[in-house]
């Protein structure tokens, strides 16, 4: 028994780095992550007066669209409507190919709100053993120094976690919004296109 104890006594404490390394990397990405949000959010406000304009253009079936400005996938898919409106599968398959695309985004940043916590965990429980290794030989530097680590993993987890819900948040209206209305333009399009 005690054979088996001391092997996941040393698995465990030898995934304290890999741990470590990870929410770093977690942390590191949650951020840059938050960068591109903001960007985005910027870009969203910049587009909104154009973007009005044009679901009133909609609304009221008429007949001239402009160009949307912007670079972005959305811009572009939207433009892509307004000029191939004759061309409903090729419509189709590019909308059909965004919300692919925004799905996969999603789940990637869902993914990371919930590996965040679990490395989190696991970086609060492995120094837990010689945490208390430490406490029975009193050797309360050993202790204290362990404990540290413990939460600071834990803190770590959560905060990766909580950055990545609230990018996932905001994302996920924006993109069901845009479905919303990239769906209503390529109708009314071909209607209004059908109609001549």
């Amino acid at each position: 028994m005690s054979i088996l104890t001391n092997i996941f006594y040393i698995i465990s404490i030898s995934l304290m780095i890999p741990v470590m390394l990870a929410l770093l990397f977690g942390l590191i990405y949650s951020l840059y992550l938050a960068g591109i949000t903001v960007y985005e959010f910027m870009s969203r406000m910049q587009r909104r007066e154009q973007l009005a304009k044009l679901i009133a253009l909609f609304e009221s079936r008429s007949a001239e669209f402009p160009e949307i400005e912007g670079d972005n996938e959305f811009s572009r898919v939207l433009n892509l409507i307004i000029k191939s409106s004759d061309d409903s599968l090729l419509i189709g398959k590019k909308i059909a190919e965004i919300e692919s695309s925004r799905r996969s985004e999603l789940q990637k940043i869902s993914d990371l709100t919930k590996y965040g916590p679990a490395i989190g965990l696991m970086g609060t429980l492995i120094p837990l053993g010689p945490a208390l290794v430490g406490l029975a030989e009193g050797n309360l530097v050993a202790l204290s120094n362990n404990m540290i680590i413990a939460f600071a993993t834990t803190v770590v987890g959560v905060l990766v976690s909580l950055i990545a819900l609230a990018i996932h948040s905001a994302k996920k209206g924006w993109y069901r919004d845009d479905s919303i209305l990239l769906a209503f333009a390529a109708e009314r399009i071909i209607e209004i296109k059908n109609e001549k």
